[in-house]
C-alpha cells in the first residue's frame, strides 16, 4: 500500500505531524497539571471569601459570636477560615480536626496570597487579610496540583470545557493544513523522479528527452546529471552508428577494387603483362590501405579501452622532434615547403617515445600535405613553467570554423579529395593522436584561420628534477 515514494513521504509527514501534536498535547497537559488554572480560580475564590468575611466581621474584634457565621461562610465557599492572634497563634479554625498550617511565628507576615504547607507537608493555597489589633484572617484550600489534581472533578471540568475544545479545533486545522502541505511536498519531490523514470525507459527505447529541472536542489542535481548522461549516451550511440557506417564505407571501397580486379584476372579479362601488373599493383595498394585501416582501428580500440601497451620511461622530447623533422625533410623538399624547428630547453617527461613520435609525425605530415609550395611548417617547443607546449603550425589553406570541433573525430576529413596522387587517409590519424596525448595526461587543441593556416598545440605535463621517475 505504501510502496511508492510519494505515499511513504506522505505517511512520514503525517506521522511526524501526529507525533508533534501528541508531544504538544502532552506538554500542555503537564503544564496544566503543574500550573493549573484551577489554582488561579481557587485563589480568586479565596479572595472573594476573604472579602466576604471582612465585610461580615467589620470592626467587631470579638469573634465569639461570629463562629457560626464564619462556619457557614466556610461551608458555602468550601474553604478553611482561620483567624490568627497578634502572636500568630490560632484563635479560631473552621476545621478544628485538620492539621495546623505552618504559619510563621516570627518575622514578617507571609504575602497576601501564596502556598503554605501543613504539618505533614501538604500544600495549601491561601489568601490573608489583616484584621484590627494586628490579627490575621487566613482563608485556605488544599492545592489541587499533581496527582491530587487528576482526582479532582473540577480539574476535569476545566479540562473538558476550557482546554480540550480549542486544542482539538486548533490541532485539527493544523493537522489538515499540514497534510495538504505534506501532499504538495510529496508531489514536489516525487513528480520529477517519476519523470526521470519515464525518461530512463525512453532512453532504453532509443528516445532521448531533456528533463526539466524541478523540485529540490538534490533532485535538480540528479536531473542535470541525467540530462548530461542522456546527451552522452545519445552522442555515443550516434558516434557508434557513424563509426560503423564509416568503417563499412572505408572497407567497402578497397574491397570493391580488390574484388573487381581479382575477378577480372580470373575471367581472363586482364591477360597482358601490363594489365596484370596494373591489377596487381591496385590490389596490393588497396590491401595495404585496408591493413593500415585495421591496424589504426586496433590501436584506437586499445587506446579507448586503456589496454594499449604504453611504455613509461624518461622521454627526450627534443630528440623526438629532431628525428621527426629529419624523417620528413625529404617530404618537405618534394612539396617545396620550408620545414623549420625551434626547440627551447625542455625538462624531461615520462611516456612512450614511439607513441609520441607517432603523434608529432602525424601532425607534421598533415601540415605538409595541406601547405602549398613556398609555404612554411614550423615546429616550436617550449617549457611554460609547468607544462611542455609543442606547436605545429603551417601556412596552408586553414580549416573552416564549422569543421574545427570535428577534426579529432574518427574518419572525419576536411578535404576528402586526393592531391597529386597521394595515398588516401583513413581519417583516424588525429583521433589516434588525441587518444595518445590523453593517455599521457596531456591535451591537444587546434586553432585555424582560413587562408592563413592552422596551429596544433600538444600540451604535456613535465617531470621536475625532484619528481620520481619510474622507468621500465
Amino acid at each position: 500500500m505504501f510502496s511508492s515514494l510519494r505515499s511513504r513521504l506522505w505517511l512520514t509527514y503525517a506521522l511526524v505531524i501526529s507525533v508533534i501534536l501528541g508531544i504538544l498535547a502532552f506538554g500542555l497537559f503537564v503544564y496544566v497539571v503543574r500550573n493549573p488554572s484551577v489554582d488561579r480560580q481557587a485563589i480568586q475564590k479565596l479572595d472573594v471569601a476573604a472579602q466576604v468575611v471582612l465585610r461580615r466581621i467589620g470592626e467587631d474584634t470579638s469573634f465569639a459570636g461570629r463562629k457560626q457565621e464564619l462556619q457557614n461562610t466556610s461551608e458555602y465557599f468550601s474553604v478553611r477560615i482561620i483567624i490568627f492572634r497578634p502572636d500568630r497563634s490560632s484563635l479560631m479554625d473552621t476545621e478544628k480536626d485538620a492539621l495546623a498550617l505552618d504559619w510563621p511565628i516570627k518575622g514578617p507576615p507571609p504575602p497576601d496570597r501564596g502556598v503554605i504547607r501543613d504539618q505533614e507537608g501538604e500544600m495549601w493555597l491561601y489568601a490573608s487579610r489583616p484584621l484590627p489589633q494586628k490579627a490575621f484572617l487566613v482563608v485556605a484550600t488544599p492545592k489541587q496540583g499533581g496527582l491530587r489534581l487528576l482526582k479532582s472533578s473540577q480539574f476535569w471540568e476545566v479540562l473538558r470545557d476550557e482546554f480540550l475544545p480549542p486544542f482539538f479545533r486548533a490541532g485539527g486545522i493544523a493537522f489538515l493544513l499540514s497534510l495538504i502541505l505534506a501532499f504538495w511536498m510529496a508531489r514536489w519531490v516525487a513528480n520529477p523522479l517519476n519523470q526521470m523514470a519515464d525518461a530512463t525507459r525512453n532512453v532504453a527505447e532509443g528516445e532521448y528527452h531533456t528533463i526539466p529541472l524541478r523540485g529540490p536542489d538534490e533532485v535538480k542535481t540528479l536531473a542535470r546529471a541525467f540530462n548530461e548522461m542522456s546527451a552522452c549516451v545519445k552522442a555515443g550511440q550516434q558516434s557508434q552508428k557513424d563509426f560503423v557506417a564509416n568503417v563499412s564505407h572505408e572497407l567497402k571501397t578497397p574491397l570493391t577494387s580488390i574484388q573487381g580486379f581479382s575477378q577480372a584476372i580470373l575471367d581472363g579479362t586482364v591477360d597482358t603483362p601490363e594489365s596484370l601488373n596494373q591489377a596487381a599493383n591496385i590490389i596490393h595498394a588497396e590491401s595495404s590501405r585496408m591493413y593500415r585501416l585495421v591496424v589504426d582501428l586496433l590501436d584506437l580500440a586499445r587506446l579507448d579501452a586503456g589496454t594499449a601497451n604504453l611504455e613509461r620511461e624518461s622521454v627526450d622530447l627534443a630528440g623526438i622532434l629532431r628525428d621527426v623533422s629529419e624523417k620528413l625533410t625529404l617530404q618537405a623538399e618534394e612539396a617545396e615547403v620550408n620545414l623549420s624547428m625551434i626547440v627551447e630547453p625542455l625538462p624531461t617527461c615520462v611516456g612512450d617515445s614511439d607513441r609520441l613520435a607517432q603523434v608529432f609525425t602525424n601532425l607534421v605530415d598533415n601540415a605538409l600535405k595541406h601547405t602549398p609550395p613556398a609555404g612554411e611548417v614550423r615546429i616550436h617547443a617550449q617549457y611554460t613553467g609547468k607544462n611542455i607546449d609543442i606547436r605545429v603550425s603551417d601556412t596552408g589553406e586553414g580549416i573552416p570554423l564549422e569543421a574545427l570541433p570535428r577534426v579529432f573525430e574518427r574518419f572525419y576529413q576536411v578535404d576528402k579529395s586526393r592531391k597529386n596522387g597521394e595515398k588516401p587517409s583513413t581519417g583516424l590519424g588525429l583521433a589516434i593522436a588525441q587518444q595518445i596525448v590523453q593517455a599521457h595526461h596531456g591535451k591537444i587543441t587546434v586553432n585555424s584561420t582560413l587562408g592563413v593556416g592552422s596551429v596544433f598545440v600538444v600540451n604535456l605535463p613535465a617531470i621536475l628534477p625532484d619528481d620520481t621517475t619510474i622507468m621500465k
